[in-house]
């Protein structure tokens, strides 16, 4: 077994199916709330922000995802898994940070950061599915794939450069990010099921 094999091997994963899965959910349904919100409402008012839509509540579920990937990581038996863990949620905790502290900007001034966050994002993810040979390949490329386009259409600043697209954006990854981890539970879900059997 060469080294790569080693360090991508699952035969000890030992996560909880059932708490990825319901954490995925949770963060879908976290996404796409926020997403309808943006979109529904753009003139929304939050934490005294003018013009910046829901963008200061994705700051913080960003920055809560971040913080809860670190402690992820610290929780991590393995290397590879801490090292995966702390890039990511490290990432996502500056982001989030940042957009909290920008509340009082205007939403061009965030565009551009937010635009190489998600084009990085969808790398990322892109990446990794291929790189840890992680299951649905495809959903997961999709994903990465949207963030990417995303990312893209708001540097463009098309079809607009508003507060409320940006955060549709933000919030559709992260959308899209629940349910990347929700399919990598139904197959951590399988792996256990193989191995009773």
């Amino acid at each position: 077994m060469n080294l790569l094999e080693k360090l991508f091997s699952y035969e000890r994963f030992e996560m909880d199916w059932r708490r990825l899965l319901m954490q995925g959910a949770l963060i879908v349904l976290t996404g796409a709330t926020l997403a309808m919100a943006s979109a529904l409402n753009p003139d929304a008012m939050v934490l005294t922000a003018r013009h910046l839509s829901w963008l200061p509540v994705s700051g913080m579920v960003i920055l809560s995802l971040g913080l809860l990937e670190c402690l992820d990581a610290a929780l991590a038996k393995e290397t590879r898994d801490f090292l995966q863990n702390l890039q990511v949620g490290v990432l996502d905790a500056v982001i989030g940070g940042l957009i909290i502290l920008s509340v009082t900007a205007e939403p061009a001034r965030l565009s551009m950061m937010i635009a190489a966050f998600l084009i990085v994002r969808g790398i990322v993810r892109i990446t990794l599915v291929y790189a840890l040979r992680l299951p649905h390949t495809l959903s997961t490329s999709l994903g990465g794939l949207l963030s990417i386009i995303m990312g893209l259409l708001i540097w463009l600043e098309w079809p607009t450069g508003d507060g409320w697209f940006i955060s549709l954006c933000l919030n559709a990854e992260i959308a899209v990010r629940g349910w990347a981890m929700m399919t990598f539970a139904l197959w951590v879900r399988t792996q256990k099921t193989e191995e009773i059997a």
